[in-house]
């Protein structure tokens, strides 16, 4: 729940520092003002956080079911959560788990099922207009459908493709994925992904309900392979008009079709309209490596690496990377045109449950929201464990 307070002494201060500063900016001044804003925000802006260890043990390995405590992961890391049901699905390796609203994990897609080294990189269900099915991508380029079927569920390899490429036209008849780090189903139907090897996102539009007959077309993100992982070069704009940095690992949607990208080395958040446009829901200013709250003209971030929205669009949650300066990995949520409030890890400090301003985590493998964005669930790929997030 938000309060809001601003005294007639501050905005007088406020005031004062902008003007000051007007006529010669520097970075340090800038962080400075930022610094303030920050403060002011986060007065203004308060959250109940509270993290809690819901599904397995602090660093201990393993492929056991159980409840709690008792179950065991090998590598969690991207999730989604189904409304439908109240399950969060989880990647594991090459296998998937679920967590119900009890804590009891089940494997749901067991070992096997696909090749034993082709490791799941990311995953989304679609919207319950469309049947609520699962769409996964894996390191080996290919894309898998999971359609419910009573108490179990039927598996179809949609492309099977190991060698990379960025090529469009009818599924199979060319190399479609090359390391393919997002995926998200649109309320359309379509299924986006971004293929990190070229900076693009493409979509398969599927023409009819055999799950073969699709064709992948171009949506967004000028192709690339020279940029090298230098960030500073992004671009907004529509469709090849726009580019993402490198290191793009993740991508989710709200229930408008909206797409939002996790764009690591231009240390942003993107969103994507059905049309094809892209912005920026913050500033950016190269090479701060610092987190900044405060109204989104101010606001900044450091190495964003996972991105789950709610599904109105009205709260984008993010993480940003934690090496710098030897922070914990923070949890963070941005209101398009709004502002950005760190959640969990707004100072360094050690890995525990607690309320959002104590907790830490350790280094993150993904994290997926509940519809209505009170839940955030976060997978810790090194210490084997889901945390969950409430948020009021």
């Amino acid at each position: 729940m938000k309060h809001f307070f601003m005294s007639r002494a501050f905005l007088f201060l406020l005031a004062v520092l902008c003007l000051a500063t007007a006529c010669k900016k520097s970075v340090e001044t800038n962080l400075d003002i930022n610094h303030i804003i920050s403060v002011a925000t986060n007065d203004l802006a308060k959250y109940n956080v509270l993290v809690s260890t819901i599904a397995g043990k602090y660093g201990i390995q393993g492929d056991d079911d159980g409840n709690g405590s008792k179950a065991r992961f090998w590598n969690p890391t991207k999730m989604v959560y189904d409304n439908r049901n109240n399950v969060l699905y989880v990647t594991d390796g090459t296998v998937i788990r679920s967590v119900d609203q009890n804590n009891n994990v089940k494997t749901y897609l067991p070992f096997g099922k696909i090749n034993n080294f082709d490791e799941i990189l990311d995953i989304d269900v679609t919207p319950d207009s469309i049947g609520g099915s699962l769409y996964f991508i894996t390191e080996e380029n290919c894309l898998y459908k999971i359609e419910p079927k009573g108490t179990s569920y039927k598996l179809t390899a949609i492309v099977k493709r190991v060698y990379g490429g960025n090529e469009l036209g009818k599924l199979n008849k060319k190399d479609h994925f090359d390391i393919p780090r997002g995926v998200a189903t649109g309320k359309d139907g379509n299924v986006y992904f971004f293929n990190e090897s070229w900076n693009t996102i493409h979509y398969i539009d599927f023409t009819s309900t055999a799950p073969y007959d699709g064709t992948v077309k171009k949506f967004a993100g000028k192709p690339s392979t020279d940029r090298g992982g230098e960030s500073g070069l992004f671009q907004d704009g529509i469709g090849e008009n726009a580019t993402f940095g490198r290191g793009v690992w993740d991508m989710c949607a709200d229930g408008h079709g909206n797409l939002y990208v996790a764009d690591y080395s231009d240390d942003l958040v993107r969103k994507v309209t059905p049309a094809g446009a892209v912005t920026s829901l913050f500033q950016y200013e190269q090479g701060l490596g610092v987190d900044v709250d405060g109204p989104v003209s101010q606001a900044q971030a450091n190495r964003v690496d996972h991105v789950s929205a709610t599904q109105n669009g009205k709260s984008i949650y993010f993480t940003t990377y934690g090496r710098v300066g030897y922070k914990s990995p923070a949890l963070r949520v941005v209101k398009p045109g709004i502002d950005v409030t760190t959640l969990v890890g707004k100072n360094p400090t050690n890995w525990g449950d607690g309320s959002g301003d104590v907790a830490g985590f350790g280094e993150i493998g993904g994290i997926a929201t509940t519809a209505d964005g009170k839940t955030v669930y976060v997978s810790e790929v090194a210490n084997k464990v889901i945390r969950k997030v409430t948020i009021q």
